[in-house]
């Protein structure tokens, strides 16, 4: 059985963005609940409890888990699939302005970069990997985002103007990244 699961990023909530509209065109299309994890204290995050609501919501992914993370749920998101053993499979992971690297804007994030991820590992065994990034997005460098991208072999696409794909960006809605989940999903 499909399992789909949103993890939205620092200061956000499962209400902002794309995210409902995202979740009620699965629903709606597919019939596909879609999980979106509500991460403890968006406002002040810390990596372990971040870490450990990934734990308890997802547990050990398969190849009909898919993920679809945003911003710092991205690297949390990272994090999490790297600490598994090396036999867990992931179906599809869609990355949004992700990084693994300090961003000066956001110094109190730090910790959650502050780690070595074993890139060739992560690639292995996750099925399909898609990197989004913008050209303007005023936090993430779009470098950042797509240089994780290339070392995850990830698909890459770049949006242009689209910031940081927030709601007051424009972003309630996503087709972009609707588009990539329909394909990703419809592969199995």
């Amino acid at each position: 059985m499909k399992k789909v699961y949103i993890i939205h990023g620092y200061s956000a909530s499962s209400n902002d963005h794309w995210f409902p509209w995202f979740v009620e065109k699965v629903h709606t299309v597919y019939g596909i609940e879609v999980a979106l994890l509500r991460m403890p204290m968006s406002e002040t995050p810390q990596v372990e409890a971040w870490l450990e609501k990934l734990r308890d919501k997802i547990g050990t992914p398969n190849n009909e888990t898919f993920i679809i993370a945003h911003s710092l749920g991205c690297i949390t998101l990272l994090r999490y699939l790297d600490a598994l053993p090396e036999s867990f499979a992931l179906g599809g992971m869609i990355l949004v302005s992700p990084f693994d690297k300090p961003l000066e804007i956001f110094p109190n994030l730090d910790a959650f970069v502050d780690t070595k991820l074993d890139y060739a590992k992560l690639s292995r065994n996750i099925l399909q990997k898609h990197v989004i990034f913008s050209d303007n997005d005023m936090y993430v460098p779009s470098f950042i985002s797509k240089e994780l991208g290339i070392k995850l072999d990830s698909a890459l696409l770049e949006i242009p103007r689209g910031g940081h794909f927030l709601g007051i960006e424009g972003f309630e809605m996503f087709p972009e990244l609707y588009e990539i989940f329909r394909q990703m999903i419809t592969k199995y």
